[in-house]
Protein backbone atom coordinates (compact mmCIF):
# COMPACT_ATOMS: atom_id res chain seq x y z
CA UNK A 1 0.00 0.00 0.00
CA UNK A 2 1.00 3.65 -0.84
CA UNK A 3 1.54 6.15 1.67
CA UNK A 4 -0.08 9.45 1.66
CA UNK A 5 3.54 11.10 0.93
CA UNK A 6 4.39 8.59 -1.66
CA UNK A 7 1.15 9.14 -3.65
CA UNK A 8 1.81 13.28 -4.02
CA UNK A 9 4.38 14.53 -5.78
CA UNK A 10 8.18 13.90 -7.09
CA UNK A 11 10.93 14.81 -4.36
CA UNK A 12 12.92 16.88 -7.34
CA UNK A 13 9.72 18.97 -8.57
CA UNK A 14 8.81 20.25 -4.77
CA UNK A 15 12.65 21.13 -4.37
CA UNK A 16 12.88 23.32 -7.55
CA UNK A 17 9.03 24.79 -6.66
CA UNK A 18 10.23 25.69 -3.26
CA UNK A 19 13.40 27.13 -4.39
CA UNK A 20 11.52 28.80 -6.90
CA UNK A 21 9.01 30.40 -4.21
CA UNK A 22 12.49 31.03 -2.03
CA UNK A 23 14.15 33.00 -4.95
CA UNK A 24 10.73 35.09 -5.58
CA UNK A 25 10.45 35.60 -1.78
CA UNK A 26 13.96 36.67 -0.91
CA UNK A 27 13.77 39.15 -4.23
CA UNK A 28 10.47 40.96 -3.01
CA UNK A 29 12.42 41.87 0.29
CA UNK A 30 15.18 42.94 -1.83
CA UNK A 31 12.60 44.92 -3.66
CA UNK A 32 11.25 46.45 -0.61
CA UNK A 33 14.29 46.96 1.16
CA UNK A 34 15.10 48.86 -2.04
CA UNK A 35 12.01 50.82 -2.73
CA UNK A 36 10.99 51.58 0.78
CA UNK A 37 13.53 52.56 3.09
CA UNK A 38 11.15 54.29 5.19
CA UNK A 39 9.22 51.60 6.13
CA UNK A 40 12.59 49.37 7.15
CA UNK A 41 13.23 51.89 9.51
CA UNK A 42 10.43 50.92 11.33
CA UNK A 43 10.12 47.47 10.83
CA UNK A 44 13.55 46.00 9.90
CA UNK A 45 13.66 42.80 7.80
CA UNK A 46 15.26 40.33 10.18
CA UNK A 47 14.30 37.54 8.05
CA UNK A 48 17.68 35.99 6.24
CA UNK A 49 17.76 33.66 3.03
CA UNK A 50 17.35 30.73 5.26
CA UNK A 51 14.67 31.03 7.53
CA UNK A 52 12.71 32.55 4.48
CA UNK A 53 13.44 29.16 2.85
CA UNK A 54 12.40 27.25 5.57
CA UNK A 55 8.96 29.38 5.45
CA UNK A 56 8.37 28.56 1.85
CA UNK A 57 9.04 25.28 3.02
CA UNK A 58 6.71 24.89 5.28
CA UNK A 59 3.83 26.45 3.20
CA UNK A 60 4.59 24.03 0.43
CA UNK A 61 4.40 21.18 3.07
CA UNK A 62 0.96 22.11 3.96
CA UNK A 63 -0.50 22.78 0.74
CA UNK A 64 0.99 19.07 0.12
CA UNK A 65 -0.47 17.51 2.66
CA UNK A 66 -4.00 19.47 1.79
CA UNK A 67 -4.15 17.40 -1.89
CA UNK A 68 -6.14 14.19 -1.72
CA UNK A 69 -4.91 11.08 -4.50
CA UNK A 70 -7.16 8.74 -5.46
CA UNK A 71 -5.45 5.63 -4.98
CA UNK A 72 -5.61 4.49 -8.40
CA UNK A 73 -4.47 7.71 -9.54
CA UNK A 74 -0.48 7.52 -11.05
CA UNK A 75 2.02 9.45 -9.43
CA UNK A 76 3.19 11.34 -12.59
CA UNK A 77 -0.99 12.92 -12.52
CA UNK A 78 -0.62 14.12 -9.11
CA UNK A 79 2.49 15.57 -9.64
CA UNK A 80 0.66 17.22 -13.25
CA UNK A 81 -2.33 18.23 -10.29
CA UNK A 82 -0.08 19.60 -7.59
CA UNK A 83 1.97 21.84 -10.13
CA UNK A 84 -1.78 23.12 -11.74
CA UNK A 85 -3.22 23.84 -7.81
CA UNK A 86 0.55 25.67 -7.52
CA UNK A 87 0.06 28.04 -10.07
CA UNK A 88 -3.60 28.99 -9.40
CA UNK A 89 -2.36 29.71 -6.16
CA UNK A 90 -0.10 32.26 -7.40
CA UNK A 91 -2.64 33.50 -9.87
CA UNK A 92 -6.16 33.81 -8.88
CA UNK A 93 -7.22 37.23 -10.69
CA UNK A 94 -11.15 36.56 -11.48
CA UNK A 95 -12.20 37.90 -15.02
CA UNK A 96 -15.92 39.99 -15.23
CA UNK A 97 -18.34 40.05 -17.99
CA UNK A 98 -20.39 42.98 -18.46
CA UNK A 99 -23.59 43.06 -15.99
CA UNK A 100 -21.90 40.96 -13.33
CA UNK A 101 -22.71 41.70 -9.79
CA UNK A 102 -20.06 42.53 -7.09
CA UNK A 103 -19.41 44.26 -4.13
CA UNK A 104 -16.68 45.47 -1.96
CA UNK A 105 -14.80 47.51 0.72
CA UNK A 106 -14.92 51.08 0.11
CA UNK A 107 -10.88 52.33 0.52
CA UNK A 108 -11.20 55.55 -0.90
CA UNK A 109 -13.77 58.23 -1.75
CA UNK A 110 -12.29 61.12 -4.24
CA UNK A 111 -14.62 64.55 -5.03
CA UNK A 112 -15.95 62.32 -8.28
CA UNK A 113 -14.91 58.31 -7.47
CA UNK A 114 -15.10 55.77 -4.89
CA UNK A 115 -12.61 53.19 -5.19
CA UNK A 116 -13.51 49.35 -3.63
CA UNK A 117 -11.37 46.67 -3.53
CA UNK A 118 -13.28 43.55 -4.84
CA UNK A 119 -10.22 41.16 -3.04
CA UNK A 120 -6.43 40.56 -4.11
CA UNK A 121 -5.32 42.45 -6.58
CA UNK A 122 -8.72 43.77 -8.12
CA UNK A 123 -9.87 47.41 -7.51
CA UNK A 124 -12.65 49.20 -9.46
CA UNK A 125 -14.35 52.31 -9.43
CA UNK A 126 -17.79 54.02 -9.41
CA UNK A 127 -18.68 57.71 -10.44
CA UNK A 128 -19.82 58.86 -6.96
CA UNK A 129 -22.59 61.02 -8.54
CA UNK A 130 -24.12 57.22 -9.33
CA UNK A 131 -24.18 56.92 -5.99
CA UNK A 132 -25.29 60.68 -4.38
CA UNK A 133 -28.82 60.36 -2.54
CA UNK A 134 -31.73 62.45 -4.15
CA UNK A 135 -30.84 65.08 -1.26
CA UNK A 136 -27.17 65.29 -2.71
CA UNK A 137 -25.06 63.13 -0.17
CA UNK A 138 -23.07 60.12 -0.38
CA UNK A 139 -24.18 58.00 2.69
CA UNK A 140 -21.18 55.86 2.10
CA UNK A 141 -17.65 56.05 3.97
CA UNK A 142 -14.34 54.97 3.79
CA UNK A 143 -14.73 50.97 4.89
CA UNK A 144 -18.31 50.16 4.06
CA UNK A 145 -19.43 47.73 1.70
CA UNK A 146 -20.30 49.20 -2.10
CA UNK A 147 -22.37 46.68 -4.40
CA UNK A 148 -22.70 47.73 -7.88
CA UNK A 149 -23.00 45.66 -11.47
CA UNK A 150 -20.04 46.04 -13.91
CA UNK A 151 -20.31 48.38 -16.77
CA UNK A 152 -16.91 48.91 -18.32
CA UNK A 153 -13.85 46.13 -18.07
CA UNK A 154 -10.73 46.54 -19.66
CA UNK A 155 -6.70 45.75 -19.25
CA UNK A 156 -6.72 48.65 -17.62
CA UNK A 157 -9.80 49.64 -15.37
CA UNK A 158 -12.97 48.42 -14.14
CA UNK A 159 -16.06 50.40 -13.91
CA UNK A 160 -19.25 49.98 -11.74
CA UNK A 161 -22.53 51.82 -11.34
CA UNK A 162 -25.11 51.46 -8.86
CA UNK A 163 -27.76 49.84 -11.46
CA UNK A 164 -28.14 47.98 -14.67
CA UNK A 165 -29.59 50.18 -16.22
CA UNK A 166 -26.24 51.84 -16.40
CA UNK A 167 -25.01 48.36 -18.18
CA UNK A 168 -27.53 49.52 -20.80
CA UNK A 169 -26.52 53.06 -21.03
CA UNK A 170 -23.21 52.35 -21.80
CA UNK A 171 -24.02 49.56 -24.16
CA UNK A 172 -26.39 52.17 -25.93
CA UNK A 173 -23.72 54.60 -26.08
CA UNK A 174 -21.59 52.03 -27.83
CA UNK A 175 -23.88 51.33 -30.26
CA UNK A 176 -24.31 55.19 -30.96
CA UNK A 177 -20.74 55.60 -31.68
CA UNK A 178 -20.40 52.40 -33.71
CA UNK A 179 -23.67 52.63 -35.65
CA UNK A 180 -24.68 49.34 -34.39
CA UNK A 181 -28.39 48.91 -34.39
CA UNK A 182 -30.69 48.48 -31.17
CA UNK A 183 -33.96 46.27 -30.61
CA UNK A 184 -36.81 48.47 -29.49
CA UNK A 185 -40.24 48.64 -28.72
CA UNK A 186 -42.67 51.52 -29.72
CA UNK A 187 -44.25 52.21 -26.55
CA UNK A 188 -46.47 55.16 -26.69
CA UNK A 189 -47.48 58.17 -28.84
CA UNK A 190 -45.99 61.46 -28.34
CA UNK A 191 -45.89 65.10 -29.16
CA UNK A 192 -44.06 64.75 -33.18
CA UNK A 193 -43.16 61.16 -32.53
CA UNK A 194 -43.30 57.75 -30.70
CA UNK A 195 -42.01 56.33 -27.24
CA UNK A 196 -39.12 53.61 -27.86
CA UNK A 197 -38.28 51.52 -24.88
CA UNK A 198 -34.76 49.91 -25.86
CA UNK A 199 -33.80 47.24 -22.47
CA UNK A 200 -35.95 49.72 -20.08
CA UNK A 201 -34.54 53.12 -21.30
CA UNK A 202 -36.83 55.32 -23.07
CA UNK A 203 -35.76 56.93 -26.39
CA UNK A 204 -37.58 59.35 -29.11
CA UNK A 205 -38.14 58.31 -32.25
CA UNK A 206 -39.77 61.25 -34.71
CA UNK A 207 -42.49 60.47 -36.90
CA UNK A 208 -40.65 61.12 -40.19
CA UNK A 209 -37.87 58.61 -38.80
CA UNK A 210 -40.75 55.37 -37.80
CA UNK A 211 -40.77 54.68 -41.53
CA UNK A 212 -39.54 55.25 -44.88
CA UNK A 213 -42.36 56.39 -46.27
CA UNK A 214 -44.85 59.29 -45.73
CA UNK A 215 -46.57 57.75 -42.52
CA UNK A 216 -50.62 57.62 -43.13
CA UNK A 217 -51.89 55.70 -39.96
CA UNK A 218 -49.44 56.85 -37.02
CA UNK A 219 -51.09 54.20 -34.35
CA UNK A 220 -50.20 50.98 -36.86
CA UNK A 221 -46.96 51.07 -35.28
CA UNK A 222 -47.73 50.72 -31.84
CA UNK A 223 -46.47 47.98 -29.45
CA UNK A 224 -44.78 46.72 -32.45
CA UNK A 225 -40.95 45.69 -32.01
CA UNK A 226 -38.86 47.00 -34.39
CA UNK A 227 -34.37 47.44 -34.73
CA UNK A 228 -33.44 51.26 -34.70
CA UNK A 229 -30.25 53.61 -35.11
CA UNK A 230 -29.21 55.93 -32.37
CA UNK A 231 -28.70 59.01 -34.03
CA UNK A 232 -28.65 61.58 -30.74
CA UNK A 233 -27.00 60.41 -27.23
CA UNK A 234 -27.45 63.63 -24.72
CA UNK A 235 -26.80 64.05 -21.23
CA UNK A 236 -25.30 61.07 -20.33
CA UNK A 237 -28.25 58.88 -22.02
CA UNK A 238 -31.01 60.92 -20.81
CA UNK A 239 -32.02 62.75 -24.27
CA UNK A 240 -31.46 59.19 -26.86
CA UNK A 241 -33.13 59.76 -30.27
CA UNK A 242 -33.23 56.52 -32.58
CA UNK A 243 -34.26 55.95 -35.87
CA UNK A 244 -35.68 53.23 -37.58
CA UNK A 245 -35.97 55.02 -41.14
CA UNK A 246 -31.93 54.78 -40.79
CA UNK A 247 -32.32 51.39 -40.92
CA UNK A 248 -34.60 50.57 -43.61
CA UNK A 249 -32.75 52.95 -45.85
CA UNK A 250 -29.35 51.29 -45.39
CA UNK A 251 -31.24 48.31 -46.17
CA UNK A 252 -32.47 49.26 -49.16
CA UNK A 253 -29.95 50.48 -50.74
CA UNK A 254 -27.65 47.21 -50.22
CA UNK A 255 -31.19 45.81 -51.70
CA UNK A 256 -31.05 48.72 -54.42
CA UNK A 257 -27.50 47.54 -55.46
CA UNK A 258 -28.66 43.73 -55.79
CA UNK A 259 -31.72 44.79 -58.13
CA UNK A 260 -30.22 46.71 -59.93
CA UNK A 261 -27.58 44.34 -61.22
CA UNK A 262 -30.29 41.77 -62.29
CA UNK A 263 -32.33 44.05 -63.76
CA UNK A 264 -32.54 45.01 -67.62
CA UNK A 265 -34.30 46.83 -70.30
CA UNK A 266 -37.36 45.28 -71.43
CA UNK A 267 -37.54 43.15 -68.91
CA UNK A 268 -41.60 43.00 -67.69
CA UNK A 269 -41.50 43.89 -63.78
CA UNK A 270 -44.60 43.48 -61.27
CA UNK A 271 -44.37 46.13 -58.12
CA UNK A 272 -46.61 47.62 -55.58
CA UNK A 273 -47.86 51.43 -55.75
CA UNK A 274 -46.24 52.81 -53.20
CA UNK A 275 -46.61 56.60 -53.63
CA UNK A 276 -48.68 59.17 -56.52
CA UNK A 277 -48.07 61.97 -57.45
CA UNK A 278 -49.25 64.56 -60.07
CA UNK A 279 -46.72 63.88 -62.55
CA UNK A 280 -46.94 59.90 -62.52
CA UNK A 281 -46.64 56.72 -59.25
CA UNK A 282 -43.72 55.53 -57.87
CA UNK A 283 -43.66 51.70 -57.80
CA UNK A 284 -41.47 49.23 -55.58
CA UNK A 285 -40.16 46.11 -57.54
CA UNK A 286 -38.68 43.89 -55.06
CA UNK A 287 -37.05 47.10 -53.61
CA UNK A 288 -36.08 49.36 -55.65
CA UNK A 289 -38.66 52.24 -56.99
CA UNK A 290 -39.32 53.00 -60.54
CA UNK A 291 -41.22 55.65 -61.79
CA UNK A 292 -44.28 55.06 -63.98
CA UNK A 293 -44.94 58.96 -65.83
CA UNK A 294 -48.68 59.66 -66.51
CA UNK A 295 -47.92 59.20 -69.85
CA UNK A 296 -46.99 55.39 -69.59
CA UNK A 297 -50.25 54.83 -67.93
CA UNK A 298 -52.07 54.17 -70.93
CA UNK A 299 -52.69 54.95 -74.65
CA UNK A 300 -55.47 57.37 -73.52
CA UNK A 301 -55.44 60.58 -72.10
CA UNK A 302 -55.66 61.04 -68.13
CA UNK A 303 -55.51 64.10 -66.23
CA UNK A 304 -54.46 62.26 -62.69
CA UNK A 305 -52.39 59.14 -61.87
CA UNK A 306 -55.36 58.17 -59.14
CA UNK A 307 -58.10 57.98 -62.15
CA UNK A 308 -56.52 54.76 -62.49
CA UNK A 309 -54.30 53.36 -59.59
CA UNK A 310 -54.26 53.51 -55.74
CA UNK A 311 -51.52 53.31 -53.00
CA UNK A 312 -51.01 49.42 -52.72
CA UNK A 313 -51.71 48.41 -55.83
CA UNK A 314 -49.75 45.76 -57.78
CA UNK A 315 -49.10 46.88 -61.43
CA UNK A 316 -47.29 44.42 -64.08
CA UNK A 317 -45.04 46.90 -66.43
CA UNK A 318 -42.28 47.28 -68.93
CA UNK A 319 -38.64 48.91 -68.23
CA UNK A 320 -38.09 51.36 -71.18
CA UNK A 321 -35.36 53.21 -69.14
CA UNK A 322 -32.17 52.85 -67.12
CA UNK A 323 -30.22 55.62 -65.94
CA UNK A 324 -28.03 55.02 -63.02
CA UNK A 325 -30.21 53.83 -60.05
CA UNK A 326 -33.57 55.85 -62.04
CA UNK A 327 -35.96 53.07 -63.68
CA UNK A 328 -38.14 54.43 -65.87
CA UNK A 329 -41.46 52.01 -66.39
CA UNK A 330 -44.42 51.69 -68.58
CA UNK A 331 -47.51 49.72 -68.68
CA UNK A 332 -49.24 51.06 -71.93
CA UNK A 333 -45.94 49.51 -73.59
CA UNK A 334 -47.78 46.36 -72.84
CA UNK A 335 -50.92 47.62 -74.00
CA UNK A 336 -51.76 46.74 -77.81
CA UNK A 337 -51.31 50.54 -79.15
CA UNK A 338 -55.26 51.32 -80.14
CA UNK A 339 -54.07 53.83 -82.83
CA UNK A 340 -53.11 50.80 -85.16
CA UNK A 341 -56.57 49.49 -85.01
CA UNK A 342 -58.13 52.38 -85.39
CA UNK A 343 -56.43 53.46 -88.28
CA UNK A 344 -57.17 50.13 -89.84
CA UNK A 345 -60.63 50.41 -89.30
CA UNK A 346 -61.67 54.67 -89.55
CA UNK A 347 -62.13 55.90 -93.01
CA UNK A 348 -61.22 59.88 -95.00
CA UNK A 349 -64.88 61.67 -95.12
CA UNK A 350 -66.27 59.57 -92.01
CA UNK A 351 -67.62 62.08 -89.37
CA UNK A 352 -67.07 61.30 -85.60
CA UNK A 353 -67.99 62.48 -82.52
CA UNK A 354 -64.67 63.66 -80.55
CA UNK A 355 -63.85 65.42 -77.27
CA UNK A 356 -61.10 67.88 -77.53
CA UNK A 357 -58.81 67.35 -74.88
CA UNK A 358 -56.08 70.06 -75.80
CA UNK A 359 -55.79 73.34 -77.48
CA UNK A 360 -52.88 74.44 -78.77
CA UNK A 361 -51.81 77.72 -81.12
CA UNK A 362 -52.14 75.63 -84.21
CA UNK A 363 -55.10 73.74 -83.75
CA UNK A 364 -57.15 71.36 -81.32
CA UNK A 365 -56.64 67.79 -80.20
CA UNK A 366 -59.28 65.68 -79.90
CA UNK A 367 -59.85 62.27 -78.54
CA UNK A 368 -61.36 59.95 -81.31
CA UNK A 369 -61.88 57.40 -79.02
CA UNK A 370 -59.68 56.04 -76.22
CA UNK A 371 -56.04 55.89 -76.84
CA UNK A 372 -56.53 57.67 -80.67
CA UNK A 373 -56.11 61.39 -81.25
CA UNK A 374 -56.48 63.46 -84.23
CA UNK A 375 -55.93 66.92 -84.76
CA UNK A 376 -58.29 70.40 -86.00
CA UNK A 377 -56.19 72.46 -87.35
CA UNK A 378 -56.96 76.50 -86.57
CA UNK A 379 -57.79 76.83 -90.80
CA UNK A 380 -60.25 73.82 -90.77
CA UNK A 381 -62.31 74.73 -87.07
CA UNK A 382 -64.40 77.45 -88.88
CA UNK A 383 -65.64 78.76 -92.26
CA UNK A 384 -65.11 81.83 -93.61
CA UNK A 385 -63.97 83.37 -90.06
CA UNK A 386 -60.30 84.56 -89.08
CA UNK A 387 -59.26 82.69 -85.71
CA UNK A 388 -56.58 83.89 -83.62
CA UNK A 389 -56.70 80.96 -81.02
CA UNK A 390 -58.83 77.69 -80.92
CA UNK A 391 -60.56 78.98 -77.95
CA UNK A 392 -62.41 81.39 -79.89
CA UNK A 393 -64.26 78.44 -81.44
CA UNK A 394 -63.95 75.21 -78.76
CA UNK A 395 -63.14 75.05 -75.12
CA UNK A 396 -61.58 71.36 -73.88
CA UNK A 397 -63.83 69.16 -73.14
CA UNK A 398 -66.23 70.32 -75.90
CA UNK A 399 -68.10 67.63 -77.40
CA UNK A 400 -68.12 68.08 -81.22
CA UNK A 401 -68.77 66.54 -84.48
CA UNK A 402 -65.82 66.26 -87.27
CA UNK A 403 -65.12 65.19 -90.52
CA UNK A 404 -62.05 62.90 -91.24
CA UNK A 405 -60.02 64.66 -93.84
CA UNK A 406 -57.03 62.93 -94.08
CA UNK A 407 -55.24 59.38 -92.51
CA UNK A 408 -51.12 58.97 -92.72
CA UNK A 409 -50.57 55.33 -90.81
CA UNK A 410 -47.02 55.66 -91.90
CA UNK A 411 -47.00 59.03 -89.34
CA UNK A 412 -49.73 57.42 -86.90
CA UNK A 413 -51.90 61.23 -88.01
CA UNK A 414 -55.50 61.71 -88.56
CA UNK A 415 -56.58 65.40 -89.64
CA UNK A 416 -60.10 66.18 -89.56
CA UNK A 417 -62.42 69.32 -89.93
CA UNK A 418 -65.30 71.28 -87.92
CA UNK A 419 -65.44 73.52 -91.10
CA UNK A 420 -66.62 70.75 -93.55
CA UNK A 421 -69.55 70.26 -91.89
CA UNK A 422 -70.50 73.60 -91.86
CA UNK A 423 -73.11 75.15 -94.04
CA UNK A 424 -71.25 77.42 -97.44
CA UNK A 425 -72.64 80.77 -97.14
CA UNK A 426 -71.86 80.95 -100.78
CA UNK A 427 -74.12 78.74 -101.55
CA UNK A 428 -77.19 80.75 -100.46
CA UNK A 429 -75.82 84.28 -100.54
CA UNK A 430 -78.42 84.92 -102.32
CA UNK A 431 -80.82 84.55 -99.41
CA UNK A 432 -78.78 87.12 -97.53
CA UNK A 433 -77.05 90.20 -99.57
CA UNK A 434 -77.87 91.30 -103.09
CA UNK A 435 -75.95 94.20 -104.97
CA UNK A 436 -76.82 97.61 -103.96
CA UNK A 437 -78.04 96.43 -100.66
CA UNK A 438 -76.77 99.00 -97.69
CA UNK A 439 -75.76 96.96 -94.80
CA UNK A 440 -73.87 97.16 -91.72
CA UNK A 441 -70.39 94.91 -90.92
CA UNK A 442 -67.45 94.71 -89.08
CA UNK A 443 -64.20 96.17 -89.49
CA UNK A 444 -62.15 92.72 -89.84
CA UNK A 445 -58.57 94.34 -90.79
CA UNK A 446 -57.18 97.42 -93.03
CA UNK A 447 -54.63 96.71 -95.07
CA UNK A 448 -52.33 99.42 -97.63
CA UNK A 449 -55.15 98.73 -100.50
CA UNK A 450 -58.32 98.74 -98.36
CA UNK A 451 -60.53 97.67 -95.36
CA UNK A 452 -61.95 94.12 -95.15
CA UNK A 453 -65.65 94.25 -93.48
CA UNK A 454 -67.16 91.05 -92.60
CA UNK A 455 -70.54 91.19 -93.36
CA UNK A 456 -71.89 87.68 -92.47
CA UNK A 457 -70.77 84.45 -91.13
CA UNK A 458 -68.20 83.34 -93.85
CA UNK A 459 -68.71 86.28 -96.04
CA UNK A 460 -66.28 88.94 -96.13
CA UNK A 461 -65.79 92.05 -98.71
CA UNK A 462 -63.49 94.48 -99.65
CA UNK A 463 -63.68 98.25 -99.46
CA UNK A 464 -60.62 99.26 -101.75
CA UNK A 465 -58.48 102.40 -100.74
CA UNK A 466 -59.33 104.27 -103.40
CA UNK A 467 -63.14 104.85 -102.40
CA UNK A 468 -62.05 105.89 -98.90
CA UNK A 469 -60.16 108.39 -100.42
CA UNK A 470 -62.95 109.68 -102.76
CA UNK A 471 -65.14 109.23 -99.68
CA UNK A 472 -62.98 110.97 -97.36
CA UNK A 473 -62.81 108.04 -94.78
CA UNK A 474 -59.60 107.56 -92.94
CA UNK A 475 -59.34 104.15 -91.37
CA UNK A 476 -56.64 102.29 -89.69
CA UNK A 477 -55.71 99.66 -87.24
CA UNK A 478 -57.56 101.41 -84.47
CA UNK A 479 -60.56 100.90 -85.84
CA UNK A 480 -60.41 96.95 -86.18
CA UNK A 481 -63.64 95.61 -84.58
CA UNK A 482 -65.86 98.87 -85.51
CA UNK A 483 -69.11 98.38 -87.14
CA UNK A 484 -68.84 100.27 -90.14
CA UNK A 485 -71.92 100.93 -93.11
CA UNK A 486 -71.35 100.24 -96.60
CA UNK A 487 -73.01 99.16 -100.24
CA UNK A 488 -72.58 96.38 -101.73
CA UNK A 489 -71.19 96.70 -105.09
CA UNK A 490 -70.43 93.53 -106.60
CA UNK A 491 -71.04 90.00 -105.69
CA UNK A 492 -68.47 87.47 -107.26
CA UNK A 493 -70.08 84.27 -106.45
CA UNK A 494 -67.42 82.19 -108.46
CA UNK A 495 -64.65 84.04 -107.12
CA UNK A 496 -66.24 84.13 -103.83
CA UNK A 497 -65.77 88.24 -103.88
CA UNK A 498 -67.37 91.07 -102.31
CA UNK A 499 -66.49 94.59 -103.60
CA UNK A 500 -68.00 97.20 -101.14
CA UNK A 501 -67.92 101.11 -101.06
CA UNK A 502 -69.07 103.85 -98.05
CA UNK A 503 -72.48 104.83 -98.44
CA UNK A 504 -71.13 108.18 -98.64
CA UNK A 505 -69.60 107.96 -102.44
CA UNK A 506 -69.93 110.63 -104.55
CA UNK A 507 -71.65 109.21 -108.36
CA UNK A 508 -69.32 105.90 -108.49
CA UNK A 509 -67.23 105.84 -111.84
CA UNK A 510 -68.69 103.10 -112.90
CA UNK A 511 -72.37 104.63 -112.58
CA UNK A 512 -71.63 107.68 -113.95
CA UNK A 513 -68.20 107.84 -115.95
CA UNK A 514 -68.78 111.36 -117.31
CA UNK A 515 -69.71 112.71 -114.17
CA UNK A 516 -66.59 111.16 -112.52
CA UNK A 517 -63.97 112.29 -115.12
CA UNK A 518 -66.18 115.44 -114.76
CA UNK A 519 -65.35 115.37 -111.03
CA UNK A 520 -61.67 114.47 -112.12
CA UNK A 521 -61.33 117.59 -114.13
CA UNK A 522 -62.64 120.02 -111.65
CA UNK A 523 -60.41 118.98 -108.71
CA UNK A 524 -57.29 119.25 -111.07
CA UNK A 525 -58.45 122.51 -112.42
CA UNK A 526 -58.54 123.68 -108.99
CA UNK A 527 -55.37 122.43 -107.92
CA UNK A 528 -53.18 124.03 -111.17
CA UNK A 529 -51.00 127.21 -110.68
CA UNK A 530 -50.48 129.58 -113.50
CA UNK A 531 -47.41 130.56 -114.58
CA UNK A 532 -47.74 133.97 -113.74
CA UNK A 533 -49.10 133.69 -110.25
CA UNK A 534 -45.94 134.95 -107.87
CA UNK A 535 -46.12 131.32 -105.87
CA UNK A 536 -45.38 129.19 -109.36
CA UNK A 537 -42.16 128.77 -108.89
CA UNK A 538 -42.41 127.56 -105.45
Amino acid sequence: MVTKEEKVVEPEKVKNTSEEKIEQKAKQNEELTTEKPEETKEKPQNETKEEIKEEVKEEIKEEVEEVVVEDDQPEETAGENFEQMLEDSLVNIKQFEIGDKVSGEIINITDSYIFVTLGGKRDVYAEKQDYIDKSGKLSFKIGDTLEGYIVKDTETETLIAKSLISVNLNILHDAFEEKIPVNGKVQSMTKGGYIIDISGIKAFCPISHIDDKIVIEPKKFMNETYDFRIIDFKDKGRNIVVSRKKILNAEKKKLRKEVLKELELGSIVEGVVTRLTNFGAFIDIGGVDGLLHISQFSWGHIDSPSEILNIGDKVKAKIIKIKGEKISLSMKALQENPVDAALRELTEGEVLTCKVVRNLSFGSFVEIKPGVEGLIPISELSRGRRINNPSEVVNEGDIVKAQIMKINIDKHKISLSLKALQPDPWDIIGETINENDVITGVIENVVNFGAFIKIGDGLTGLLPASKLKIAKVDLDSKNVGEEFKVRVVKIDKAAKRISLEPTNMPESFEDDKNGWHKYKREQKQKDHIDEDNPFANL
